[in-house]
């Protein structure tokens, strides 16, 4: 029963990310996995249900990159770099359209991914920040009001009405909101470390 579940997310994952979450029936599923649309609703009493698992799915299977970098033996302004480098690979993976659909057709999986992101972000930004301020990199203000300040800035600014209404994508989105915050947190120690990597990454 668990294989027969898995199977069915691991398949409704990649056919959701090739054609869309809100373009892709449960009658497609169940053709093409050669299975009947009866099985698939045993194991998902609804197609927000199997969203939410393939949600889930996403979340997790990229989260260990993101651990990964974490455990980096580097200086603070370096992992907090390639942390972002981590999300943009992540994120440019994802067709902007699923979001959208996500966002308002499944409130249940955005809520998962919302929670995740916090739980997500809350660790690893604790983690750096502390390091950060530690090695002199990073201004001294209070750690909790700057993990606010990054949560409610992804917040605001991974929701496809502000995409819409000013016209750019996620990652661009995601890079300028990243680097304003950053060097907003950085000595000037840490800023020309910053520089660098920047100015390396962009060769």
């Amino acid at each position: 029963m668990e294989d027969e579940k898995e199977k069915i997310i691991s398949f409704a994952a990649q056919k959701f990310m090739e054609g869309g979450f809100f373009k892709t029936t449960m009658d497609d599923l169940a053709a093409e996995l050669r299975m009947s649309k009866k099985t698939i609703y045993k194991n998902f009493p609804s197609k927000e249900k199997l969203v939410t698992q393939v949600a889930k799915k996403i979340l997790h299977d990229n989260s260990h990159l993101i651990d990964e970098t974490v455990a980096l033996k580097c200086n603070a302004v370096e992992k907090l770099f390639r942390i972002f480098q981590t999300i943009a690979k992540i994120i440019s993976k994802i067709n902007e359209n699923n979001i959208k659909d996500i966002h308002y057709y499944s409130p249940e999986s955005w809520k998962e991914i919302d929670e995740f992101r916090t739980k997500k972000m809350t660790a690893f930004l604790a983690n750096i920040i502390a390091q950060g301020q530690k090695e002199g990199y990073f201004v001294k203000k209070k750690s909790e009001i700057i993990i606010t300040m990054f949560l409610a800035s992804a917040r605001a600014i991974a929701t496809p009405a502000f995409i819409i209404n000013n016209r750019f994508t996620f990652l661009e989105a995601l890079d300028e909101m990243t680097e304003i915050l950053a060097r907003g947190i950085m000595t000037e120690k840490g800023k020309k470390i910053f520089n660098k990597l920047k100015d390396g990454a962009n060769k």
